[in-house]
Formats: C-alpha cells, structure tokens, sequence
C-alpha cells in the first residue's frame, strides 16, 4: 500500500510539474515494481489519473488557464477514442504494445528535452 501511494505521489507531482500523463510513469512502474500485467496496469493507471486530474483542473480554472471548448472538444474524442484503444489493446500482443510505448516514452524525452530550446510564445 505504501507503494502505491509512493507512485501516486509521484504520478501526481510530475503530471502538475511537467504536465506529462501519470500514465508514463505508472504503467511502467506498475508493470517492473508491482509484477502487474500490462492490461491490468493500463487500466489501473487511467482510472488512478481521475483524481489527479480533476485536482490539477481546478485550480487552473481558477486562474483562467482552461480553454473551454478546446479541452471539451479534445475530451469528447479522447474518450470516445479511448474505447478504440481498448479494443486494441486486448488485440496486441504485450510484446509489441511493449515496444510502442517505450517509442512513446522516447518521442515524450525527446519532445521535452527539445522544449527548453525553443522559444516561448
């Protein structure tokens, strides 16, 4: 248990401070720590992400940092789209859904290693 609320912790530190998913770092935390499959911890980690993302919405609201209908128009597909990836993901085999997140996580270090280079708008 303590375990757990080390990585959502965790999870929830790095989702406000970087502003990455705290699926990059539980499915693979859960999967390497905790001996979870990958289904198992794909699905855990959505469902633990409800929480942090409506505590990290409000106070973003309240600062007017939240376009409206930009994240209402992006959450209607996402979660329409999610059901895609379901289906998807009992159809891949956990080998290959292996090798397609870590290319996730290299596209997500390289996009943030690159972000400090750029100029800010």
């Amino acid at each position: 248990m303590l375990g757990l609320v080390v990585l959502g912790v965790l999870m929830g530190v790095l989702a406000g401070l970087l502003g990455v998913g705290g699926g990059i770092v539980a499915v693979p935390v859960l999967i390497a720590v905790f001996g979870v499959g990958d289904l198992l911890a794909k699905g855990t980690s959505l469902l633990a992400m409800i929480p942090g993302a409506v505590a990290g919405t409000v106070p973003n609201l309240r600062a007017g940092l939240v376009r409206w209908q930009e994240a209402l128009t992006m959450g209607a597909a996402a979660a329409a789209m999610s059901l895609v990836g379901v289906w998807l993901a009992f159809l891949i085999p956990p080998q290959v859904s292996g090798w397609l997140f870590a290319a996730l996580l290299l596209g997500v270090i390289v996009q943030m290693a690159l972000r400090p280079v750029r100029p800010r708008d």
